[in-house]
């Protein structure tokens, strides 16, 4: 009898303690945070030592830079997809060319990636391991961030093996066989099939049990790449995600419970509801369930410098329960340039004044800072403007009070969708004679309290058509054409474009949405404005940053 009194309160336990972690919908204690994603392949090549033989001191220096002395809360490393930085049953290891049959003729740099993940092994430690360790010693949270369906390795046009994922090679009946929906699209892997969803879930159980002491949580990158499917699929299949999600979840909670501690499972996905239901992510479903502790919302490789926090907090309503974090990308507009300091300054005001919970930073490297210029600024012509990134950004884009009274740029996407993904922005504007359109910049620095010395609008028309332009119903003091160069807005153009620079009282301004409109001066021709970007000087850049 004393038995099974002792069986039925064990029992009782272990389901209030399931219950326990299982019960994610309250929100966690932490809400803020300020996120450091980085893809792991930079770290594993050593990039941020210009590809040297990789050493630990080289590792721990490359987290010190972004975990040391920072306000980053949160640091997150990702394993790949199903080519594995860290050893793993379910495939081998980036750039193991399998003790030379796979062959990439003279090209060796690939193998790289492999000769400094075994020196880890050989110092007993991996990729994750030590990345983790050392973020943990500066006391960040720790997260493995995993890519559910990478498609960097997936062309064979290449006719490169070593290039070329296990499970993928094996198995084309699973690939999603359409090139509409972006670069590397075809080979993507479907997961309206269970075997890619069960194959997954295999990788990330693993990767659960391996880890699990050194991570705080778990994410789920479903932004890399924002393909699952064939094109008009998504909904059909949004209930077989779901059910994945609900194995995941149990997964992590089985996990924390043999490890006696919370492990958090969050995921990145896209900024807009309709645009998730289209790949299978009922991303609702997910938290009406408590499936995630908190979400990040992103875009895939270019940068929408105003993706829309509000609207997506506001689609969602009492159904976000738990905190929300915007991610902004390595690059923007369509010539794949690097964002500026004060670009970055921009959307993290932006994202923050939306009301998101934190900022989250996808790929912030730090190799051109750390081993081409030395820890120096390298400053583009005219001196105003530094395109690199630097440690000492982070320890401003955490937090609105860090960015105050700091130069920056608010700016538009010029349009772009990928993957399916349109960004916030009405942009280009197309203009015929006589015409008016217009434009709305959100600004997130509240001017009213702190007010700009001077607001320089730089916009880019596809042709020398002349246009009025007024900044809230006011027309600008004068235009500026040496600020063009001055402050490097003369890349990228296309054909006939004309960049120019206007300058406007400071007292126009206005915390929030700020319209811009054009009207057409032509009587005959037609154009386009495609780059749209409000410059919000507040000093000189030696004391209030570069733009």
């Amino acid at each position: 009898m004393k038995h099974l009194w002792l069986i039925i309160i064990v029992f009782a336990s272990q389901t209030l303690f399931i219950e326990a972690f299982s019960k994610t919908t309250n929100p966690i204690k932490q809400t803020y945070r300020y996120i450091h994603n980085n893809d792991g392949s930079d770290l594993l090549g050593n990039v941020w030592f210009d590809r040297r033989p990789l050493t630990l001191a080289d590792l721990d220096s490359c987290v010190d830079l972004v975990t040391k002395n920072t306000p980053v809360t949160t640091y997150m490393i990702c394993t790949g997809s199903d080519f594995f930085y860290v050893p793993s049953k379910y495939g081998h290891i980036m750039g193991d060319n399998l003790n030379g049959t796979l062959s990439c003729g003279t090209d060796t740099m690939f193998h790289r990636y492999y000769d400094n993940a075994m020196y880890l092994q050989r110092n007993g430690t991996d990729l994750v391991k030590a990345t983790l360790t050392r973020a943990k010693k500066n006391g960040k949270e720790t997260f493995i961030t995993y890519r559910v369906n990478d498609l960097h390795f997936n062309d064979t046009t290449t006719h490169c093996p070593i290039y070329y994922t296990d499970w993928w090679l094996k198995h084309p009946q699973y690939w999603v066989n359409d090139t509409t929906q972006g670069w590397h699209s075809a080979g993507a892997l479907d997961f309206t099939h269970k075997e890619v969803r069960d194959h997954k879930l295999d990788i990330i159980s693993e990767q659960l049990e391996n880890y699990a002491n050194y991570i705080d949580g778990y994410e789920l990158d479903f932004m890399r790449f924002f393909v699952y499917c064939k094109p008009g699929q998504g909904k059909a299949n949004a209930a077989n995600m779901t059910q994945w999600m609900r194995e995941i979840r149990k997964k992590v909670n089985e996990i924390s419970i043999q490890k006696h501690k919370k492990i958090l499972l969050t995921a990145r996905v896209a900024p807009t509801l309709e645009a998730n239901m289209s790949r299978g992510l009922d991303v609702r479903q997910w938290l009406k369930e408590g499936l995630l502790d908190f979400i990040a919302i992103g875009i895939h490789l270019r940068n929408d410098p105003q993706i829309p926090v509000g609207a997506f907090k506001k689609a969602l309503g009492k159904d976000l329960k738990i905190p929300l974090y915007a991610s902004s990308d390595v690059v923007t507009n369509r010539q794949f340039e690097p964002l500026s300091h004060g670009m970055y300054r921009g959307v993290c005001s932006y994202v923050l004044s939306q009301g998101a919970d934190g900022i989250y930073l996808f790929n912030f490297y730090l190799a051109e800072y750390n081993c081409k210029y030395n820890g120096q600024y390298h400053l583009e012509e005219g001196g105003q403007v530094c395109r690199y990134k630097m440690p000492q950004l982070l320890q401003e884009l955490g937090s609105l009070k860090t960015l105050e009274g700091r130069n920056k740029i608010f700016s538009l996407s010029e349009g772009r969708e990928e993957y399916g993904v349109r960004p916030n922005s009405p942009l280009p504007l197309s203009i015929r004679p006589n015409e008016t359109k217009t434009a709305s910049v959100y600004i997130g620095d509240i001017v009213k309290t702190k007010q700009p010395k001077e607001v320089i609008l730089f916009f880019r028309t596809s042709n020398s058509t002349k246009c009025n332009v007024t900044l809230n119903g006011v027309a600008a003091i004068k235009e500026m054409p040496q600020y063009t160069s001055l402050y490097d807005r003369n890349r990228g153009f296309i054909g006939t474009d004309q960049e120019i620079a206007l300058v406007f009282a400071p007292s126009v301004l206005r915390h929030g949405e700020n319209i811009l409109e054009f009207t057409s001066k032509s009587i005959n021709s037609e154009f386009l404005v495609r780059r749209i970007e409000l410059a919000l000087k507040y000093g000189d850049v030696i004391t209030h940053g570069y733009f």
